[in-house]
């Protein structure tokens, strides 16, 4: 009828532009009046018929095109804004507000939900910084990004706001408070930017669809400011790492470790070492690549997403970094090169029965016997004891001081006579093992550092350890889904393609989260909160993203690999079992979250 229903910011605009097929139009002095709707967005109708026709054709729908994704990149920002905002007057408001006679904000189902919330809020801001900065530099990927941007931060500011106002309890109701201003302009600009489900079915045809970008310009940008790509040098060591994996990890290598459940080849693991990966970031003066911290994530991230066995890998490398830095002199002459060299292996004793995340509770005791300690214990999930030389074993060597100052470290051969190792086969299809320590007598020579200093020494272990977020695997399955689905025909299914995209778009979020703290590695900060905040973002993503992808794949999903019929050689199935456990090793998502609570957020602490 010649209306154009709710146009947003149309009570306020001068002009209104519009396209109707290839025809772009323009209304001037729209002269419309604001309506109510959930917030004061200013959206009114506007009267079309006596609008002037600037142009058609496909000139005029890509330069509508071009501003309808400025208008999307920039309402994203705009959300990602509220996202923050309405976060921080939650924050706030649990940090002041007092029950039970103390903060609420001491409250660890609170905390933990603002933990959560705090990755996707600034994966969010990253998210619709990489959109902007597409569109100003025409990147071919800059639809894709704009799309996603626009899901995600509307989906964020929602789930922020909502929040924020649950944390109010009846307060957040009342009009007089501001939070309810923040659900109603998360929903509504939401809503006017356009469906959020047609949102997600534009990302998969930009992500996947005939018009995809297959590849990046060749030419940089000159003008400073931010940039999104990877420098030159990280782009010509990512081409030489892919290369490696072309002639070195073969389809034999991949399907003997996820057969014996376990994640080691060591015909692999020397070819690694021999390239220099292993210690990629060491300086060279003491035998490594000097590759920065970006570099170093992206080494990790292209071995995971490859389905590469790297277990004994990451171990070795964290093993002899702690070495490097705390380590004897005799240990770092004698042990550290064979572990560069690709000849030693090591693994971790750390979990025990009663000591999981709270490491310090361990119970295995290191007693002083001359010039010797006699050791006595068992440790869990020593995965790579069956093909180690080395277990790097923290004990307890003080029963009258604060149970974290009363460990110490100890780097202890394998074959030493009581050490005793039994396989434990996993869900995720891994094998790792229970070690048993009885009467093991071990030199002083095989401490690492001081006596009862070992939680620094376990401490700076952990850190290397947080900072390695599986982004590649995930990634990966993503990817390969959406190769089967385009196969398989089911790719046009509406339900097909959102999820796909909204696993694509939580992913993206995810790598920028991972490569922020790779850049604050790389600028020489400590990014404790920000790796906790990539690994919790990536990991819990990763377990809903392999459900959701086993659930396109329906009943034939379910076969493993191996057996007649498999979809994707097993793949999402093997990913669904393994997920799970990626929430767990290096720090469980809950330790991660009172990281970011406690560091992150200063909400007080909780016991």
């Amino acid at each position: 009828d010649g209306i154009a229903r709710l146009v947003p910011q149309a009570a306020a605009a001068s002009f209104v532009v519009a396209m109707e097929g290839d025809r772009l139009l323009l209304v001037g002095e729209p002269a419309a009046e604001a309506r109510p709707t959930l917030s004061g967005l200013a959206v009114a109708d506007v009267d079309v018929r006596a609008a002037v026709r600037l142009a058609s054709g496909p000139e005029a729908v890509g330069a509508y095109r071009t501003a309808h994704e400025e208008w999307i990149a920039l309402t994203a920002v705009a959300q990602a804004g509220l996202a923050r905002a309405t976060f921080d007057v939650g924050l706030q408001y649990a940090k002041d507000r007092r029950q039970f006679g103390v903060p609420i904000g001491t409250f660890q189902a609170l905390q933990h939900r603002f933990a959560d919330l705090h990755a996707r809020v600034d994966g969010g801001r990253l998210l619709a910084y990489e959109a902007v900065w597409a569109l100003d530099e025409d990147e071919p990927t800059k639809g894709q990004l704009v799309a996603q941007a626009g899901w995600f931060c509307g989906e964020v500011a929602e789930e922020a706001a909502g929040f924020s106002l649950h944390v109010h309890g009846g307060y957040g109701f009342m009009l007089e408070y501001d939070v309810q201003l923040h659900v109603r302009r998360a929903k509504a600009a939401r809503l006017v930017v356009g469906d959020p489900r047609e949102q997600l079915r534009t990302i998969a045809a930009r992500r996947w669809g005939p018009d995809a970008p297959t590849a990046a310009p060749a030419s940089r940008p000159t003008r400073p400011g931010m940039d999104f790509r990877f420098d030159p040098e990280t782009e010509a060591f990512r081409a030489e790492v892919r290369a490696f994996l072309d002639e070195h990890l073969t389809r034999d290598v991949i399907e003997r470790a996820l057969t014996t459940g376990t994640m080691h080849d060591w015909g692999f693991h020397r070819a690694l070492c021999e390239r220099g990966y292993l210690a990629a970031g060491w300086p060279r003066e003491v035998g490594g690549l000097g590759r920065s911290a970006i570099d170093q994530t992206l080494l990790s991230q292209e071995l995971f997403g490859a389905g590469a066995p790297i277990d004994g890998l990451s171990i070795a490398a964290m093993v002899g970094a702690v070495l490097m830095l705390r380590g004897t002199e005799q240990q770092r002459a004698e042990i550290v090169p064979r572990i560069l060299a690709g000849e030693v292996m090591c693994c971790l004793g750390y979990s025990e029965p009663d000591a999981g995340s709270d490491v310090a509770a361990v119970a295995t005791r290191a007693v002083r016997d001359g010039d010797g300690w006699v050791i006595d214990g068992q440790k869990m999930f020593t995965t790579m004891a069956h093909e180690a030389h080395y277990v790097f074993l923290l004990c307890r060597s003080n029963l009258d001081v604060p149970k974290h100052k009363g460990l110490t470290m100890f780097l202890v051969p394998m074959d030493t006579p009581g050490i005793e190792i039994t396989p434990v086969q996993t869900m995720g299809g891994e094998r790792t093992n229970i070690t048993f320590y009885n009467e093991v007598r071990v030199p002083d020579s095989c401490r690492v550092g001081e006596v009862d200093d070992g939680w620094d020494v376990m401490h700076a272990a952990l850190v290397y350890e947080r900072n390695s977020a599986n982004w590649g695997e995930p990634n990966h399955l993503v990817e390969s889904v959406a190769r089967w689905a385009k196969e398989a025909g089911r790719f046009d299914e509406p339900a097909t393609q959102e999820v796909l995209a909204r696993w694509s778009t939580e992913l993206e979020v995810g790598r920028l989260l991972l490569f922020r703290s790779a850049w604050l590695s790389a600028q020489g900060a400590l990014p404790h909160v920000e790796g906790s905040m990539a690994k919790l973002h990536i990991t819990e993503a990763f377990v809903r993203a392999s459900s959701d992808l086993l659930d396109l794949l329906g009943p034939e999903g379910l076969v493993p690999m191996g057996e007649p019929g498999t979809v994707l050689d097993g793949l999402v199935e093997h990913a669904f079992r393994h997920a799970v456990v990626t929430t767990i090793y290096g720090g469980s998502s809950e330790v991660q979250r009172e990281i970011i609570a406690g560091r992150g957020l200063g909400l007080p602490r909780n016991r």
